[in-house]
């Protein structure tokens, strides 16, 4: 093991919360008013992170910094990062998309860092997956890693989600394919295409875009990034996604991406009537003394 090794841990807060109404990142869901992401920076901590990079958006950052701060681990340094959206190309009203959101945050990462996102519950072994991944020599410019969710322990009750849903072979990522439109019905799990409904095995592995990475990602970022562009020029919806970016470098065989399991349920805020049960949720790990009545 490197004892020189700090991994970072990147949470990507910069979202529009379209789906949600408003910004979910800040609504708060625990007994004393801790948000989500509090949930997760303590699970981090516990794990061994004791450094944590938001990638927020200017237009909260005053709000987002006081509000983060009142129930932050102590010793966990915290740093941030912005995806601004002021200085998108006309027609365009939201950011890039989650490989932007990893990509703005190269000035700021020099060794190994995991990603996720704010809205998200992943549970506390996942986090402990994650950094010892990272901690160790398995983590290098070609072999990442994914945190691999089975799909039932995914899905929401109150509406469509989008997953990535992954091939895997001999314990490694072979294929990923995000797919929108996943929901819940007649006790099956599927999607709607063209008018049909095709059924998705619940035991399928996904991606819920917790990553573990070396820098040279970054490289990888700014090429891709640079022809993403040119390519979807004049289309105010494109997106580039961690997900599909990590794809294509699988299947060009440029790097190894080891999925690591978990059973870890899943839970989040995607739709407004997600925050009922995600406050439900951890009032009952609160409870149970999973965690304290007030994390600050």
């Amino acid at each position: 093991m490197s004892q020189e090794r700090r991994p970072t841990l990147v949470i990507m807060a910069a979202g529009m919360g379209s789906r949600y109404g408003g910004l979910k990142q800040l609504d708060p869901v625990g007994p004393s008013g801790e948000l989500l992401i509090h949930y997760s920076l303590h699970d981090a901590a516990l794990a061994g992170f004791d450094r944590v990079v938001f990638v927020i958006r200017k237009d909260f950052e005053v709000e987002f910094k006081e509000r983060i701060t009142e129930f932050s681990p102590k010793g966990v340094e915290l740093v941030y990062v912005y995806q601004d959206i002021s200085d998108l190309p006309e027609g365009r009203t939201k950011p890039w998309g989650t490989g932007h959101a990893v990509l703005v945050c190269d000035p700021a990462i020099d060794g190994p860092f995991g990603v996720i996102n704010a809205d998200d519950y992943y549970g506390r072994s996942a986090f402990q997956t994650l950094f010892d991944f990272l901690k160790s020599d398995r983590c290098n410019e070609k072999i990442y890693c994914m945190v691999g969710y089975l799909l039932k322990n995914t899905v929401s009750p109150h509406g469509a989600v989008t997953r990535g849903v992954c091939r895997v072979a001999d314990g490694a990522l072979t294929g990923l394919v995000e797919t929108s439109g996943i929901e819940v019905r007649d006790g099956g799990i599927g999607v709607e295409a063209d008018g049909e409904w095709r059924a998705i095995d619940p035991l399928s592995p996904v991606s819920m875009n917790i990553w573990g990475f070396d820098a040279n990602l970054f490289a990888h970022l700014k090429d891709r990034f640079q022809s993403f562009l040119k390519s979807t020029e004049g289309d105010p919806k494109a997106e580039f996604l961690i997900p599909e970016v990590i794809g294509d470098l699988v299947n060009e065989g440029l790097l190894r991406v080891d999925v690591l399991e978990t059973d870890e349920v899943w839970f989040g805020m995607t739709h407004p009537e997600d925050r009922r049960l995600v406050t439900e949720k951890i009032a009952d790990m609160v409870n149970k003394g999973i965690y304290p009545k007030s994390l600050g």
